[in-house]
């Protein structure tokens, strides 16, 4: 899992490097309603799917500081939410290799850019929580994933309104 920091800079330069693809490049997106723009609203629905069943897989974390710390003793628990965390460390580097958008679909990337901004905090937060063995920072790392799930449905509605995301 990446470093706070280092998250970070992931993140950010990913977002630098689609969000100049979308508005610099239209001509070098993909054309609307072709088969480029197709797969590409094909894997940005999958890993939309993907993030959206790590978040569920992430709740193991405990909903207070009581369920945090039986987590944190609960091996399956820990493989469940590592699995997630594992993810959402690299979710920046994930959504970059989705590749372009078409400019019809480059509202769905920055809502993703949002979520995963908030996924890498949280992978940050769970790694410190399993490495110090604190129920508060895992319980962090919770919230955190939660604040992600409003850019994750806004990225599923995006999809649905171009007509072609499964949902």
């Amino acid at each position: 899992m990446l470093a706070p920091a280092v998250g970070a800079l992931s993140l950010a330069a990913a977002a630098v490097l689609l969000l100049a693809g979308c508005a610099t490049s239209i001509a070098g997106a993909p054309p609307a309603r072709s088969v480029s723009e197709r797969q590409w609203i094909s894997n940005a629905d999958s890993f939309i799917g993907t993030l959206e069943s790590d978040v569920l897989m992430s709740t193991a974390g405990g909903s207070n500081l009581a369920s945090a710390g039986h987590a944190l003793r609960d091996r399956s628990a820990i493989y469940t939410m590592l699995v997630a965390y594992e993810l959402f460390g690299d979710c920046g580097h994930a959504l970059a290799n989705l590749g372009a958008p078409s400019a019809r679909a480059a509202p769905v990337t920055r809502s993703l850019i949002s979520a995963c901004a908030r996924l890498e905090d949280a992978s940050a937060l769970f790694e410190q929580a399993m490495s110090r063995s604190e129920p508060r920072s895992l319980l962090a790392a919770t919230r955190t994933v939660l604040r992600a799930v409003p850019f994750l449905s806004a990225a599923r509605a995006e999809l649905a309104a171009l007509g072609v995301a499964s949902g």
